[in-house]
């Protein structure tokens, strides 16, 4: 076959470029030496640039790809490349092209291959003129190994000790400049990191890769740090890099080197300050910052350069990343604090931090102070720096990550520095002067026993060394052009300094005397509030008062109300919207514990008028706060209600046509609607402005829907509209209070029931059953005079039907509610039997816990008033060949852990134990899922009595010692609770039927026969019925978890359920849940031993101690 020569190779290329869709497919050619002759075409200096990088690109890909099937040309290959690096010395593009296909090679190669070229490349390095180039190279080649975690670690162990002595002897010729040492500093950072998995694991290997050079390096960086902060700071911005892996993932190599860097590394920290506050709190350039702290009086030049020029910049180019910093000195700021941080969260030098705290401190909120970029944040978006603590950690900046660091240590060193905490934040807050601080500093630093030090490896820590990094740690802005804007600053720092540790302050203050007093601070935020400050300060010490609101309320009633007239000031037109979006949130604060501690305060109606305003002014990302805090003032005065109604009702109406859609919005909208329809002197007036809008709504909906017969055609913003106005109507009609509303309401009944019948949408099914219900509820007299009581049962039977689509069973969500009002208000509390029927249907086919809670409530409240005719009833007819106890407790005990809510676990548990001390005979042979609620659960059954006695027992350990557990942290389940995936082999006959051993006598032969004849003769281990298995397989609801009662703590019950439930006299709803755990367990004791002596020996080892953990058996 013919050669590719040169000509033929150019041609070849010249129609790849021409058609680049199709180039891979060109270059795939039948000409055996094609591959070289490509290489020696890209790395000959004869052709143009232009083409060679052309040539270069396209090669690199196919190269790649077929270098497994070359393996004749792989050598060749190999030393063209690295002939080309010293062909193309001065030619950059062309190195970075051939570097980037040698590191691709050299990760396909066997890694014997490259160490002696790598180690000759180094070599060549001795050429002054050669050091780019083959830094390029190395640069490539490390940045590629850094992330691959170990994968070449044989050529790491070859090559890096060569790399790092190389490149130091480079760094330090004078002659080299400040481009090269940059790259030299980059490559050992890829270097370090290339070999920081093996620290730990593999320490033979770090050590032969850093033994020979660290000491020397490290001296490096260290020096480095003692230079003017103001020169090379890319530089010590890497180095800083450096050390942060050197320290964080060198934890045990780097542990000689700890106590040796802390001083340099805290010296430097120091130093940064000015720097800090200059060129990035102010914008100034660099070399006018010493004027900002030298007696001037005049504005300093701004800088021209802050962001970075990503296409110059080599660590974005080398570690393609971009660290978020505008520029390279906030980005030294930030790593500097990085680096402070991983120092002292070290165990070796908890003693030496130990005496250094205050100061660090006073250097850390240096680093608090926000900068201009931040101050205009704010402006736009209130919550960047002030409405949301989480957010603002969340933000990449020099601020949170100073305020991480300060938590961190109070993590490590408690309460000593709290009261470090409070004195800095005093001085910032009351602008004291900084000699007299340090002073003060002198004083407490002088009474700490730093005998405690001796012995320690770092010989310069000492009061002297602790007392000069106080001095370093100040800093003043002398010049008068600035000092107004600086002591604002400094005060917002002070006030976002003990905001933000609030929490530990106020439990500090409760364990010690201190001379910091709260009050006398709260009191200057006071006088703070009056004179004309920044916004952005106003705001931070109307959020800090926020902070302490509690403890204020509890100890200080008398600066409440002072606080809220205050800050009320705040609302008024000439103040930025961010100010008053904070302001209101702090108003919904204040008047939240005006009420819990009985302030007397008399609301004005100017208050509401100005919120008024403000919401109208607010966008949406800020209404949130605005609809929270009205609902809290809406909520303590009818004055507010009324005052919104009046005035605000058709912004409210306008608000709810543009938010509807808004699930966060509209939930908030939705409460505070609530709130002003509880206000009797408030209903009218938002009844008059809401009442138009929903009839005309209604009615163009039900036309249209009527004028559709395929109702899934109807447009979804159509039944999303709609859907929120039912919810809405429904809180109208609810707390409907005169005969003009419900004259209105009354009108659209008809309608109404005949939308939830034709209807199919979740949601809408939903809000309407929600309007109907109430409807029932107020108006029972008026159903029955329009003859609608067939209307609303065949309502009731519609959600109890089973949807095809299992996603629509939300539908139903208060199905069981609707029935529960139906047959009190209108069956005059005689059920149904159909309805009755289609109850347990619908738990049959159910799997959503809060639609099954509903529909079990029925049958529990039956239970409690009638449990024999219940029993009776459930067991006269089946579904599905199970007989209809049988489905109803199968349900009701697999999901009675998940069921929410005071009243509903009332009741529902309630029944369980009049199920228990029934003892009715079909009950104790019924078999149901037994204690593992495995899908394949054959053969796991057991009889119904020990399932709901291990119920009763696991409900009072959860009531009496509830807990929260966190999802991501699950402990390993006990195996009786283990849930295997469907495909899991079935479970073993006789894993849940082994009788436990416990401490209880043996129960004489002719009791236990004589109970025992009463529990059916069929085995359990021998039934074949697989109870649920069959629907419940694939759903995720039945983890093992929830049967453990392990559900957090402060779960928000079912609001509406608990009204519901009120309503009816519910006489479960007032019962201490615990209390008549206790009682019952105590009376089986005491009045039926036998029976549950024998019941506890079928159940598991787990549930007998848990009841003996609070009742005492004397058996």
């Amino acid at each position: 076959m013919a050669e590719a020569t040169p000509e033929i190779t150019l041609q070849v290329y010249v129609k790849a470029l021409e058609n680049l869709q199709n180039a891979y497919e060109i270059l795939h050619t039948p000409y055996p030496d094609f591959m070289v002759e490509s290489t020696k075409m890209m790395v000959s200096p004869e052709y143009p640039v232009e083409i060679r990088l052309k040539i270069g690109i396209l090669l690199k890909g196919v190269l790649i790809e077929q270098w497994e099937s070359i393996q004749p040309s792989r050598k060749v290959i190999r030393e063209l490349l690295l002939n080309g690096l010293v062909m193309n010395v001065s030619n950059m593009p062309i190195i970075e092209l051939i570097s980037s296909i040698i590191v691709q090679i050299i990760c396909l190669d066997p890694s014997h291959i490259w160490p002696n070229p790598l180690i000759e490349l180094l070599n060549w390095m001795d050429d002054f003129n050669a050091i780019e180039s083959s830094l390029e190279l190395f640069l490539q080649l490390f940045g590629r190994l850094s992330e691959t975690n170990g994968e070449q670690q044989s050529l790491c162990k070859e090559i890096v000790p060569s790399v790092l002595e190389k490149g130091f002897s480079i760094f330090a010729q004078p002659e080299l400049n400040e481009k090269l040492r940059e790259k030299i500093l980059l490559l050992v950072y890829l270097v370090f990191r290339s070999i920081s998995f093996a620290d730990g694991t593999d320490n033979s290997l770090v050590n032969k890769c850093l033994d020979s050079t660290f000491q020397i390096w490290m001296s490096l960086f260290l020096s480095a740090l003692q230079t003017s902060p103001k020169s090379h700071i890319f530089i010590k911005k890497l180095v800083l890099k450096i050390l942060i892996v050197v320290f964080r993932d060198f934890g045990v190599y780097s542990r000689k080197s700890l106590s040796l860097s802390l001083i340099p590394v805290w010296k430097f920290f120091n130093s940064i300050t000015q720097l800090y506050v200059g060129h990035i709190v102010y914008q100034i350039d660099i070399e006018h910052i010493d004027s900002l702290f030298s007696e001037e009086s005049k504005e300093l030049p701004q800088t021209n350069y802050r962001i970075i020029n990503l296409q110059n910049d080599i660590e974005y180019k080398y570690l393609n990343e971009d660290d978020d910093y505008d520029n390279h000195i906030e980005g030294l700021c930030a790593y500097s604090i990085e680096l402070i941080t991983i120092l002292v969260t070290k165990p070796a030098l908890y003693n030496l931090i130990k005496f250094g705290t205050f100061p660090l401190l006073n250097t850390l909120t240096t680093f608090l102070i926000a900068t201009k970029d931040q101050e205009r944040q704010w402006v736009k978006d209130p919550s960047y720096f002030i409405l949301n603590d989480e957010e603002e950690l969340l933000q990449k900046s020099v601020r949170t990550l100073a305020l991480r660091l300060i938590n961190d240590i109070i993590e490590k060193y408690g309460d000593t520095f709290v009261q470090q905490i409070l004195m800095v934040g005093e001085k910032l807050i009351l602008n004291r002067d900084e000699k007299e601080f340090i002073e003060l500093a002198q004083q407490i630093i002088s009474k700490l026993n730093f005998q405690e030090l001796k012995g320690q490896q770092s010989k310069e820590f000492d009061q002297d060394s602790v007392m000069q990094f106080m001095k370093t740690s100040a800093i003043y802005v002398s010049n008068s052009f600035y000092q107004k804007s600086f002591i604002q600053k400094r005060k917002e720092t002070g006030y976002l300094l003990l905001g933000s540790f609030s929490e530990d302050i106020i439990v500090f203050q409760q364990k010690h005397e201190s001379t910091f007093d709260i009050k006398k601070c709260m009191q200057n935020i006071l006088i703070e509030l009056e004179r004309q400050n920044s916004s952005s300060l106003q705001a931070r010490a109307i959020w800090s008062t926020t902070k302490y609101s509690e403890l204020i309320s509890h100890q200080f009633k008398e600066l409440l109300v002072p606080f809220f007239e205050s800050v009320l000031n705040y609302l008024k037109s000439e103040y930025p919207i961010t100010l008053k979006i904070v302001s209101v949130k702090a108003l919904g604060n204040y008047a939240t514990k005006i009420n819990k501690y009985n302030i007397q305060f008399q609301y004005k109606a100017e208050i509401m008028d100005l919120i008024l305003q403000v919401l109208q002014e607010a966008s949406q990302d800020q209404i949130i706060y605005v609809l929270e805090s009205t609902i809290n003032l809406v909520r303590f005065s009818s004055i507010l209600a009324t005052t919104l109604a009046k005035n605000g009702s058709k912004v409210l109406l306008s608000f709810f046509s543009i938010f509807h859609t808004e699930s966060v919005v509209i939930k908030q909208f939705n409460e505070l609607i609530m709130r002003i329809c509880q206000c009797k002197d408030a209903y009218p007036h938002i009844f008059d402005v809401f009442c138009p809008f929903i009839m005309d709504c209604f009615q163009v909906f039900y036309e249209d829907m009527n004028k559709i017969q395929d109702k899934s055609k109807m447009k979804p913003t159509d039944i999303g509209l709609m859907s929120a106005i039912m919810h809405l109507t429904s809180i109208f009609i609810k707390y409907c209070s005169d005969n003009k509303a419900q004259e209105a309401f009354i009108n659209l009944l008809p309608s109404m029931v005949n939308l939830i019948l034709i209807n199919e949408d979740p949601q809408l099914q939903v809000h309407t059953s929600q309007c109907l219900k109430n409807f029932i509820i107020i108006e029972t007299g008026q159903i029955l005079k329009m003859n609608l009581v067939q209307d609303v049962m065949k309502v009731n039977l519609k959600l109890l039907e089973v949807p095809q689509n299992s996603a629509n069973e939300s539908a139903s969500l208060f199905a069981g509610n609707l029935v529960m009002i139906t047959i009190n208000n209108l069956l005059d509390g005689n059920p149904d039997i159909n309805l009755l029927k289609s109850v347990v249907f619908k738990i049959y086919r159910s799997r959503m816990p809060s639609t099954v809670q509903s529909l079990v409530l029925v049958y529990a409240r039956m239970i409690i008033e009638k449990p024999k005719e219940s029993i009776n009833f459930l067991t006269s007819w089946s579904i599905d060949n199970r007989m209809a106890l049988k489905v109803l407790i199968d349900k009701w005990l697999l999901q009675q852990p998940l069921f929410r809510g005071k009243g509903t676990k009332n009741a529902t548990f309630t029944a369980l134990m009049k199920l228990f001390l029934l003892k009715d005979k079909t009950l104790e042979n019924l078999l149901v899922i037994g204690y593992n609620p495995s899908h394949q659960n054959i053969n796991s059954d057991v009889y119904a009595p020990f399932k709901i006695l291990s119920l009763l027992i696991r409900c009072l350990d959860n009531e009496v010692t509830p807990h929260t557990q966190n999802n991501n942290d699950i402990k390993q389940e006990d195996e009786r609770l283990e849930v295997e995936d469907d495909d899991d082999e079935v479970i073993k006959k006789d894993q849940f039927q082994d009788q436990v051993d416990v401490e209880i006598e043996k129960i004489k032969d002719d009791e236990e026969q004589d109970i025992a004849e009463r529990f059916a003769s069929l085995d359990p281990k021998e039934k074949k019925d697989k109870g649920l298995a069959d629907l419940e397989t694939g759903s995720t609801l039945y983890m093992s978890e929830f049967l453990d009662f392990n559900q957090e703590v402060g779960e928000e019950c079912d609001e509406t359920t608990e009204e519901d439930l009120t309503y009816l006299k519910d006489p479960c709803l007032n019962i201490n849940l615990v209390d008549a755990l206790k009682e019952f367990f105590q009376n089986l004791v005491k009045n039926d031993p036998d029976y549950l002596k024998f019941c506890l020996k079928n159940l598991l080892k787990e549930d007998i101690n848990l009841l003996q953990k609070y009742i005492k058996l004397n058996f």
